[in-house]
């Protein structure tokens, strides 16, 4: 299927994809049909829109996980994007409506070099406008934006990621400066460590790029 300016929704997508990955310190390079992928020039993957890839032999798993997952969350976005119907709201007809309940509406709209911009609003009670608009680059804050505005979520039971990286340290303190604890709390503060990482990937993510001396040490130790 075409789009503006002849280009693919494939193409789109893969434009798309190259600049979130570039955005995320990843140096890209679209070599036919597949995205060469490196970090600090060491190789990582060749990927293919579809999700298919080849790992090379220096790949570090991290950057692996992290890549299929941002062409995972990506792929999702450009295809609901895709299938959604353009708003009928009055200046309103760039965005497409991917969700609405509640009277929130979770949208988004392609901008020329192919990148999607979201927006969540509050619908008018005649529906004829929108009102209070967040707006963001990154899909999963988008929709937890929308799943908060709309009541689907309880905002109070929810952690951000800043207030889950300083529990996250607070537990690796707690495990490294106090001997005493018993072998059971010592589990505890393993497993919630361990969750922890598991929700905010950037923590596991750092670990590992310090290992291979990607970045610098920020002195933490798990």
């Amino acid at each position: 299927m075409s789009t503006e300016q002849g280009f693919t929704e494939e193409q789109r997508f893969i434009e798309g994809l190259l600049k979130i990955l570039r955005n995320k310190g990843y140096d890209c390079k679209l070599n036919g049909t597949e995205i060469d992928i490196a970090k600090n020039g060491v190789p990582i993957m060749s990927l293919r829109s579809n999700g298919d890839y080849r790992r090379h032999d220096s790949a570090i798993s991290e950057c692996v996980y992290e890549i299929r997952e941002i062409h995972q969350k990506t792929k999702e976005a450009y295809d609901n994007y895709n299938e959604a119907e353009d708003m009928q709201q009055q200046n309103m007809t760039n965005f497409r409506r991917l969700s609405m309940y509640n009277r929130y509406i979770l949208a988004a709209q392609m901008h020329k070099d192919g990148s999607l911009e979201f927006v969540t609003w509050q619908q008018d009670r005649d529906s004829t406008g929108v009102s209070l608009g967040n707006y963001f680059t990154d899909y999963d804050k988008a929709k937890e934006d929308f799943s908060v505005r709309a009541g689907l979520v309880n905002r109070y039971k929810m952690l951000n990621e800043t207030e889950l990286k300083l529990i996250h340290q607070g537990l690796v303190h707690l495990g490294a400066n106090y001997p005493h604890l018993t072998t059971d709390e010592m589990t505890n503060v393993g497993k919630l460590i361990e969750k922890v990482e598991i929700i905010v990937p950037a923590i596991q993510e750092r670990s590992a790029y310090e290992a291979h001396e990607l970045v610098p040490e920020d002195g933490l130790e798990v």
